[in-house]
């Protein structure tokens, strides 16, 4: 039944195309808690002890540090209003530099940005299956194939996987985002909100759907207040991770985005959700 109900809404979606766009302010009133991580708690003493064991440091605690600097970066966007810093904000590029060296791609292209003499920087790394730009403060993400693309400021922190073929068979371009940090009801007091892009071949629209859908748990819903239109879906009410999706229909690829996080979180970063929604597009990204 459920594959019926997605081949008629995948028939049926309309194509939309991004626009230029102002992203809500929401998200940045509310506060920025460090995570209980198990890293040092203040943040001087965090920069010393990531200096002292960067080259060291085991994947998990390496990633538990790129959390954390997103979470100084959070603080910053904020503090800005989500403008771009000063190119004479030397924190700033510090800690984006710090980004960088843990291998956060497109932290190496906003240092750059910060930086007055960039060409004496490293060469900014590739970004398998995608091309990466920065055109301050949003970044463009492209599939190298120019079938679609998203925008994102540069508070996000992103980990494109590339294109993989998962077990349901459809070769897929899949990117993880993750939002401004934020106070949630979890363990650690506070947690970025995570929005999954996956983007299929339109041949494979019901399958490469129906299987994130079934992944997720995740059924119709009607448009959330203030989402644009689109085939919308949800988890179940009352579960300890929110999860929330929309179906797009590009001119040659199917894309579904899922948007998850803790109770907190998950409610203060959704306009910023929308808005990357809005941004994705067919291989180009209107800023």
């Amino acid at each position: 039944m459920r594959a019926l109900v997605l081949t008629a809404v995948i028939t049926s979606l309309s194509l939309t195309g991004a626009h230029a766009q102002d992203w809500s302010e929401a998200p940045f009133r509310t506060p920025t808690p460090v995570p209980r991580d198990g890293l040092p708690p203040d943040r001087e003493a965090f920069l010393r002890w990531l200096a002292q064991s960067s080259a060291t440091l085991t994947q998990q605690d390496a990633q538990r540090a790129q959390v954390r600097l997103y979470t100084y970066i959070s603080e910053l966007a904020k503090h800005q209003g989500g403008r771009f810093p000063a190119p004479t904000d030397t924190a700033a590029f510090a800690i984006f530099r710090a980004a960088a060296s843990l291998g956060a791609p497109g932290a190496d292209l906003v240092a750059r940005a910060l930086y007055p003499h960039p060409e004496r920087l490293p060469a900014p790394a590739a970004v398998p299956s995608f091309h990466l730009t920065f055109q301050p403060p949003l970044f463009k993400l492209a599939s190298d194939d120019g079938s679609w693309g998203v925008c994102y400021p540069y508070y996000f922190m992103a980990a494109p996987a590339g294109r993989q073929r998962p077990t349901n068979g459809a070769l897929t371009e899949i990117v993880i985002l993750s939002t401004l940090t934020a106070p949630d009801q979890g363990p650690a007091g506070s947690s970025q909100a995570t929005i999954m892009l996956a983007a299929a071949p339109l041949a494979d629209s019901a399958r490469h759907v129906n299987a994130w859908l079934t992944q997720f748990g995740l059924w119709p819903t009607s448009p959330p207040s203030g989402a644009p239109a689109g085939a919308w879906y949800a988890g179940a009410p009352g579960e300890p991770m929110n999860r929330l999706a929309v179906i797009e229909r590009l001119p040659k690829r199917i894309l579904i985005l899922v948007y998850l996080g803790l109770s907190g979180t998950f409610e203060s970063n959704r306009p910023h959700f929308f808005n990357v929604l809005t941004t994705a597009t067919s291989g180009q990204c209107a800023v």
